[in-house]
Order: structure tokens, then C-alpha cells, then sequence
């Protein structure tokens, strides 16, 4: 989850900058549309499809009702704080949720760091405060005896990985030229290396992993991001360039979103043994995920997309017509 939270965080702000160096600003109500349009068409499907089911299969529809409501308005990992053990029916979105409240305050941030003038250099100066606060904070919560679930769920002790993405894309002018010398390339190579050991024998379900796993996966998540964007190639890159990590990149979303509702039905309809279900989920996320992304993904972008490309041929005409009259105002 650190890796999908820094990369998120490094696109997103990387989304804004772009905006803020082009046109002096952010438009937030366009962000927030631009992300719902993205991502909220396939999460309604999803939920109204698996809801369904679970009215016909389950002999208590409430909890399975009230799971909806809560994934649908992004909250879902506000239930899941305190003594949360048996996965509900549509559990993996806790961090869909988590994500969606990052998408919600992290252009506010920029918006009013923007209204005092802040440059590149005092904003990231102001993110490696709230990342160390962040880590300071988590470790007032160990202390005092936090939960598992308060640590593992909740939004305030997972922005680091966010902030850590972000600083990355404020600085990546600078790192990209420096990811491709010879010494830093190898040692992002480790990192990336490490990252997958830390992958294998981590302890993420354990209280542990709080202690200093969670603050090295975000760490090794940022160097291996970085080996991904920079220019010089590797084996990382390489990998993920292959046509099946196309592929299943491009219906990861889907594919997130379908995959566990999907288990939890045969979980409770049928309790398959693993190897059997593993046999049904796997075709069936798979052919959901490529209807979902060809007829509600792909539309929606090419919505999304023709509307953004109007409203800049917009912008440029209002340019153009300002600097056509800008003459005659001073003469």
C-alpha cells in the first residue's frame, strides 16, 4: 500500500504543479470533477452489481447496505478503526477512500500555500514538516496504545507516503538528471531490491511493521518510483513495460475494484477451498475488469478528455483575444 500511496502522491502532485506552472493557479472544482469522472463511474457499477447480490445471498443484507453507502461517499475506512477482524463485502476500498481524501485536501493545501505566495522550495519545506509530524504522530500513538486497525486504516498515519510522493515530484527536475548517473542508478537499483525483500518478509498485519517497516516501504516505495520515471533504463522499467504489465496496468483499477466482492460472494455462497477459488476468481476479475474498462472506463475518459481539451482551446482563444486588445488599452 506504500508504493500505491507514493505513486499516487507523485501523480497527483505532479497534476497540480503542471496546472499551477501553465496557468497560474488551480481550478479545484476541475480537479475534483476530473478525479470523480475517473474513478466514481466504475466504483457505482461495482457496488450496485455486488449489492444486489448480497440482498439474493446473504441472510442480513444491512451490513452489506451500509458497506455501500459508506464506500460510495469515500469513508469506508473510518469503519474499519477500531476492532475491525472479518472483511466485509466490499473491504478493499478503505484505501480507495483513503485516497479519495487525499485527492479532497491536497489542492486546498496547494491552493492556500499558493494564496501566500509559497514557492516550489517553501512548500516542500512545509511537506517534510506534515511528513515528520506524521511519523511523530504515529509514534505517540504506539505508545499509547493504538490499535492495529487505528494505525493500518486511518488517513492521518498514512500521508507520509503521500507527502513522500509529493516531495518526489517537486523535486524530480533535479532528481531526473541525477537518477541517471551511474552511482545514484545503482543505488536505486538496490533500493528497489530491497523493496521486494521487504515485500516478501514484511510484517504489515502485525503491530510491528509500524515501528520502522511502514517508514523504510515508503522510503524504498519513493527510490523505486523514481528508478521507474527516470530516463535511463533498467530492468524495473523494462518489466513494467512488458505488454502484460500494459495490460494489466491499464485494468488495475477495475481489477482492484472487482476482485474482492467477487471472493467474498463464493466465500459465503460456496467457502471453495483456495485452489478452487482461485480458479473461479481469476477469469471472472479478469473478464469483469476488461467489460468495465472498455465500456466504462474508456468512454468516460474520452469524456473527460474532450471536454479538457475545450476548455484549453478555450482558455488559449481568451489569451489570444487579451493580448490582441492589450495594444489598444495602452495606446
Amino acid at each position: 500500500m506504500e508504493l500505491f500511496f507514493v505513486i499516487s502522491g507523485f501523480l497527483i502532485t505532479s497534476i497540480i504543479w503542471r496546472n499551477i506552472t501553465k496557468r497560474g493557479g488551480i481550478d479545484l472544482v476541475d480537479f475534483w470533477k476530473r478525479r470523480l469522472m475517473r474513478l466514481y463511474p466504475v466504483l457505482i457499477v461495482v457496488v450496485a452489481v455486488f449489492t444486489s447480490i448480497a440482498l439474493l445471498v446473504v441472510e442480513d443484507p444491512v451490513p452489506s447496505l451500509n458497506d455501500a453507502i459508506t464506500t460510495l461517499l469515500y469513508v469506508s475506512n473510518f469503519t474499519k478503526l477500531e476492532n475491525y477482524f472479518l472483511p466485509t463485502l466490499f473491504g478493499q476500498t478503505w484505501s480507495l477512500a483513503i485516497e479519495e481524501q487525499f485527492y479532497l485536501l491536497w489542492p486546498i493545501l496547494f491552493w492556500i500555500l499558493l494564496k501566500f505566495r509559497w514557492d516550489a522550495s517553501g512548500i516542500a519545506a512545509f511537506l517534510i514538516l506534515i511528513a515528520s509530524a506524521c511519523t511523530l504522530w504515529k509514534v505517540y500513538l504506539i505508545g499509547n496504545g493504538a490499535s492495529w486497525s487505528r494505525l493500518y486504516y486511518a488517513p492521518d498515519t498514512r500521508m507520509d507516503a503521500f507527502v513522500a510522493g509529493g516531495l518526489l515530484a517537486l523535486y524530480y527536475p533535479a532528481l531526473k538528471q541525477w537518477s541517471q548517473r551511474p552511482v545514484p542508478h545503482a543505488l536505486l537499483l538496490l533500493a528497489s531490491c530491497a523493496y521486494l525483500v521487504l515485500l516478501a518478509f514484511g510484517t504489515p498485519r502485525d503491530m510491528a511493521y509500524f515501528y520502522w517497516q511502514q517508514s523504510a516501504a515508503i522510503i524504498l516505495s519513493s527510490m523505486l518510483t523514481l528508478l521507474l520515471v527516470s530516463p535511463r533504463n533498467s530492468f524495473f522499467k523494462w518489466l513494467f513495460s512488458t505488454r502484460p504489465s500494459i495490460f494489466f496496468g491499464q485494468r488495475c483499477y477495475s481489477i482492484y475494484l472487482w476482485h474482492w466482492p467477487v471472493i467474498w460472494i463464493l466465500l459465503v455462497t460456496f467457502n471453495p477451498d483456495r485452489y478452487t477459488l482461485l480458479a473461479i476468481t481469476l477469469p471472472v476479475v479478469v473478464t469483469l475488469s476488461c467489460l468495465s474498462y472498455s465500456y466504462v472506463e474508456l468512454p468516460f475518459l474520452a469524456i473527460r478528455n474532450s471536454q479538457s481539451k475545450l476548455r484549453a482551446a478555450l482558455a488559449d482563444n481568451h489569451k489570444s483575444v487579451d493580448e490582441l486588445t492589450e495594444p489598444r488599452k495602452a495606446a
